[in-house]
């Protein structure tokens, strides 16, 4: 008995295992984006961009100070490209100038520690002229009675 002829076995279609390294870098990269643009997509601009130029964080404290303690330009000048601020206030034969109270503002809009105030205000002639500094600004004075208080503020 003659055995039926057997057909070759059907040709198996040649499967291909495809690697998962592209989806996984696929999906990294979607995360890191989502990690980076979602806070700028969801920044409503209130927040803190590093150090602004002046102009644009806000105006220069030597101006402000000129500006809001001395509208009427009577005992402030600026110069050296508003690096530097003189201020004069009044004394017993110098009514021109500043007085307690403008000297005052001036002190807090430059944010002068009140220990340095109290030293300049403390000040006698005798003692000449005398330096101080604090964090952004240095200062020299002279106190007279008769001419008032004396100041250079130098931005450094």
């Amino acid at each position: 008995m003659t055995q039926p002829r057997q057909l070759p076995p059907a040709p198996v279609p040649h499967v291909r295992k495809r690697s998962p390294i592209p989806w996984v870098i696929f999906a990294v990269l979607v995360v890191v984006a989502g990690i980076v643009l979602v806070p700028k997509l969801l920044d409503d601009g209130n927040a803190d961009n590093g150090p602004q130029p002046v102009a644009a964080a806000e105006q220069d404290p030597l101006l402000v100070a000129v500006q809001k303690c001395d509208p009427a330009k009577n005992g402030m000048k600026l110069s050296d490209s508003n690096r530097k601020l003189t201020v004069k206030g009044v004394g017993d034969k110098s009514p021109d100038g500043l007085s307690a109270s403008a000297m005052t503002c001036v002190f807090d809009t430059l944010q002068v520690p009140g220990a340095l105030a109290d030293r300049m205000y403390g000040t006698v002639e005798a003692d000449g002229r005398l330096q101080g500094d604090w964090p952004g600004y240095s200062v020299s004075w002279t106190n007279d009675q008769n001419e008032g208080l004396k100041l250079i503020v130098t931005r450094t």
